[in-house]
């Protein structure tokens, strides 16, 4: 019987199934989504991207967006749905701030407002343009996103090119990922 040699995107849905992160389906799935994916040289460090595509990321784009308020969105959206449904967020909305004109120092300042399990929160924006995110406070913000209660998952940072993605998991599966995979982790301290 002739053995099947997985691409390191596929070991790498893999190892995410063994640490509990997927599921035997979304791990049957994701490796039949990577089988043809190019990987270039075996040494390279695996593109985390791929994590989004796993869904045990999120990605903020700190690049050209189209429209900063669906980016916002589609942020939130998708960083509570990392919960598996512990995390809801509603009631979206980027608002000018409250001082009238929107101008603080020289920058265009605006607050994302919305609420998570009912509880309102809001992030201060520097909104230079409608087409990028501030990766700051998202950076800042993001545990507001956080499970919480007995669920001991958090958002890890991984910078990868322009985009911070955040990775959603116990500081023991971002260190295996990190150590093992060769994926570069900033794992949060318990």
């Amino acid at each position: 019987m002739e053995q099947i040699e997985l691409n390191k995107y596929q070991r790498l849905a893999l190892r995410l199934l063994e640490l509990g992160m997927m599921s035997r389906e979304r791990a049957d799935a994701a490796c039949v989504e990577v089988a043809d994916w190019h990987v270039g040289d075996p040494d390279q460090d695996v593109d985390a991207t791929v994590l989004v595509e796993f869904d045990v990321a999120v990605q903020a784009h700190g690049d050209d967006v189209d429209y900063a308020e669906e980016a916002y969105i589609y942020l939130l959206r998708k960083a509570a749905a990392l919960s598996g449904g512990s995390v809801t967020v509603t009631d979206i909305e980027l608002v000018p701030d409250g001082d009238g004109d929107g101008d603080r120092e020289g920058g265009d300042f605006k607050q994302l407002r919305f609420k998570v399990n009912g509880e309102p929160k809001c992030w201060d924006i520097d909104s230079v343009s409608d087409d990028y995110l501030d990766l700051t406070a998202v950076s800042t913000g993001i545990d507001d996103l956080e499970p919480g209660g007995d669920d001991p998952r958090v958002f890890h940072l991984i910078i990868e090119s322009m985009d911070n993605i955040f990775l959603l998991a116990t500081h023991e599966q971002a260190r295996t990922l990190r150590d093992g995979c060769g994926l570069k982790i900033d794992v949060r301290t318990p």
